[in-house]
């Protein structure tokens, strides 16, 4: 038996290789990565696997071994949320204690005694935030090269590092960790987490994972169902106490809650060759595009719209979260369409659905306005947070699925696949689709309305003009290939191939201002009279309620010149 500051014991479940700690009871205040908020955490004692499952202890109980990175003292990855939870309930089985999930439904009775998933609050208790350790990626996000030599080497040995104050390894790093509860955006960790949701909550982030602000509290989610080889788990079970007690079999279904002067951009000129410059620039996941196929997750009625939220087949074997929100009474009839692209389809909804990014209803909840307005509106969920567990998985995952596809580009044949999925549709007016996005959808608005003709009004609210304005080169945007592109490419040149399609810049003196003006004057003569706008609220990255306001009448003009 081994003690590393606290109490370290053996429990039945030595047979299978692994310690657990002890982590007692008591209440704790934290301050959440997300809104800055201070809440108190509280659980029970309870005892956690030191160490995540390895692949030695999961292919010793289950018969298989279901990683990429092999080794018996890695950790198991590439299982699913039901996967991980059909371990627990095998080994509680195997060492006669009672299994905690019922395994239809994957709900969970915490008063048995046998293995779990941690919950949320249980891995912050045990130490899951203390930043002191952890065998994470590098900070550098600017370069895709970064993640090359890491995502060939793997995962580490479990337990080959060092552990936290807890004695607990691997909180944060190595794989990300399934935990029990389901995922709330707003990041309200509590003792037993929400009653429903769409994902499962993930922790710890993995070896990819950047360390620094974009982790986000090194908290994400993943559909239940879904495998990557850059998340595993680890168990827990309640701590048995002196005298343990047992659950009876008839308690398991027990219910569950002046304008400066700055240096001119080159015009335009010619469009005819850009659109195949940009194309082979960004890069494609395919060659030839597809109508693809909705899988509706679920639908719901508010009292202005009907929402049917699913998940878009973009790809083969992949798919990207969307939420269509037609007005009520609208019936059957064709609407024009106005799309939103945003981190997750919840803020552009205003309406918590499962996500990672929810801050409640505002001005940037563009979907929820459009529907208003009588158009059927389409939030769709960019590939960084749907692709893997965070930016860095994510962007690993499209290096080795589509070698030579920029982060830009995948989302260009994302918002494709969505245009050709919408003009299939018989309720939509496929000669009347606008997109209008904020910051990231900003940027992912600029890139699909120029690779798109379909779309044919379009609203951008401080994406960066200048491809030195924003992060472009970050690696889920461009990353190094940035530093490639030919003399005298930027922008402007997005905006003359959307020429003459409406286009409308909202700035806020933050990744754009008036110095952007110089990229609209380059593309200014393919446009007609009032075909370019251009907005200033000099308040900050966050537009105004009169900027959105401003921005809804000029999509509402441009849609309603289409059919004059």
């Amino acid at each position: 038996m081994k003690r590393i500051a606290g109490i370290l014991l053996w429990t039945a479940g030595w047979a299978w290789g692994q310690e657990m700690v002890r982590v007692p009871a008591g209440a704790a205040e934290r301050v959440d990565a997300r809104s800055g908020v201070a809440v108190k955490v509280t659980t029970g004692a309870f005892l956690m696997g030191a160490t995540e499952v390895s692949q030695g202890d999961y292919e010793k109980l289950m018969g298989r071994n279901p990683a990429i990175y092999k080794g018996d003292k890695r950790p198991v990855e590439n299982v699913s949320w039901w996967e991980a939870i059909r371990y627990c309930n095998r080994r509680s089985e195997r060492e006669g204690l009672l299994s905690v999930y019922d395994p239809a439904t994957g709900k969970a009775d915490r008063r048995r005694n046998g293995y779990r998933l941690p919950t949320e609050a249980e891995w912050v208790a045990a130490g899951g935030e203390e930043k002191s350790e952890g065998r994470l990626g590098t900070a550098n996000t600017k370069s895709m090269a970064v993640l090359a030599e890491p995502r060939l080497k793997g995962t580490a040995e479990v337990g080959a590092g060092k552990p936290n104050s807890r004695g607990i390894y691997d909180l944060l790093g190595n794989v990300w960790e399934w935990c029990e509860d389901w995922f709330d955006a707003e990041g309200n960790v509590t003792t037993g987490g929400p009653s429903g949701g769409v994902e499962r909550v993930i922790r710890g982030g993995g070896f990819l994972t950047p360390a620094t602000g974009w982790t986000k509290g090194f908290r994400s989610s993943m559909e239940p169902g879904r495998r990557s080889k850059y998340t595993g788990f680890r168990v827990v079970r309640n701590d048995p106490g002196p005298e343990e007690k047992l659950v009876s079999e008839a308690d398991w279904f027990a219910p569950f809650a002046a304008r400066p002067q700055v240096a001119a951009m080159p015009a335009v000129g010619d469009v005819s060759g850009l659109r195949d410059k940009w194309k082979k620039l960004l890069g494609s996941p395919y060659g030839k595009g597809f109508v693809p196929e909705f899988k509706v997750v679920e639908t719901f009625r508010e009292s202005s719209y009907d929402g049917t939220l699913g998940y878009l087949g973009v790809e083969i074997g992949g798919s990207e979260k969307v939420l269509v929100m037609r007005p009520a009474g609208a019936g059957t009839r064709k609407l024009p369409v106005v799309i939103v692209p945003f981190y997750d389809v919840d803020a552009p909804a205003g309406k918590n659905l499962g996500g990672r990014n929810f801050a409640g209803p505002g001005v940037r909840s563009f979907a929820y306005l459009a529907v208003q307005r009588g158009y059927m509106a389409v939030a769709i969920r960019w590939f960084g947070e749907g692709y893997g567990e965070s930016y860095a998985e994510a962007v690993a995952n499209l290096a080795e699925r589509h070698p030579g596809c920029t982060g830009l580009g995948k989302w260009v044949w994302d918002a494709q696949r969505l245009v050709d999925y919408l003009a299939a549709r018989e309720d939509v007016d496929k000669d009347r689709i606008a997109m209008i996005g904020h910051s990231l959808g900003g940027k992912m608005t600029l890139y699909a309305a120029a690779m798109d003709p379909r779309i044919r009004v379009a609203v951008a609210s401080e994406p960066g003009m200048g491809l030195g304005y924003s992060n472009y080169e970050d690696y889920w945007y461009w990353g190094e290939r940035l530093k490639e592109l030919p003399a005298g490419t930027d922008q402007h040149e997005l905006l003359g191939m959307m020429a003459p399609r409406p286009f409308l810049l909202i700035a806020g003196d933050s990744a754009d201002g008036d110095k952007s003006m110089a990229y609209l004057d380059a593309a200014r003569p393919l446009y007609g009279v009032d075909g370019l706008g251009f907005i200033n609220h000099r308040s900050g990255h966050s537009p105004t309620l009169d900027s959105v306001r401003r921005a809804m009448d000029w999509i509402e003009h441009w849609l309603e010149k289409e059919t004059r």
